[in-house]
């Protein structure tokens, strides 16, 4: 009974440990008096002739190994009824917060044309096929206001970098309006 005693407490000091530093990377750059960063991410493969259509592939730091059939392939889960995206499509972090008047550096290190627009409610974007439109069994993602119609600008090319100013105190969200699930939360203190 000891041992098993001794074992308990030591296993959640353990998980307690984890819980607490996790917590602390998860807010590594946050509320310090450098600016922290958002980064985009994809994964795609720069050899893939599937890219070329729709843009290509950029990714010259690293090579992606997303082939566009597994990009497809992975939009939809069969146990969602809605977008669900690919997970190498995100926004690195997803949730910080920051002190009124620090800016957030949003940088694109994927392969892919992004955008990392405020909006009020999270939705779909201008691409109709990513939001699930005209998928047999699927119901579409209803674009989010302000990512009608399709911006002129604001497109974050692959290596290119925006930063986010003039936030007030409370939440902000922020998807991409080509691939909207990929979601960004910034707490405003």
């Amino acid at each position: 009974m000891r041992k098993l005693s001794f074992l308990a407490a030591l296993l959640a000091f353990c998980f307690g440990s984890w819980a607490i530093g996790t917590k602390l990377l998860a807010q590594s750059g946050s509320n310090n008096s450098v600016a922290p960063l958002v980064t985009i991410v994809d994964n795609c493969l720069a050899s893939d002739p599937g890219w070329a259509p729709t843009g290509g592939c950029l990714n010259k730091p690293h090579q992606g190994d997303v082939s566009f059939a597994e990009f497809n392939a992975l939009l939809f889960s069969p146990l969602s009824v809605t977008t669900v995206g690919h997970p190498a499509w995100r926004n690195d972090p997803s949730y910080i917060s920051i002190r009124a008047g620090q800016n957030v550096n949003v940088s694109n290190k994927g392969g892919r044309g992004h955008t990392f627009t405020e909006v009020i409610e999270y939705g779909g974007g201008f691409i109709p096929p990513l939001n699930g439109t005209g998928i047999p069994g699927k119901t579409a993602l209803i674009p989010a206001a302000t990512c009608l119609p399709a911006p002129a600008s604001g497109i974050i090319a692959p290596g290119d970098s925006i930063v986010v100013a003039g936030l007030s105190p409370g939440l902000h969200r922020f998807q991409c309006c080509i691939h909207p699930w990929m979601h960004a939360a910034i707490r405003v203190d």
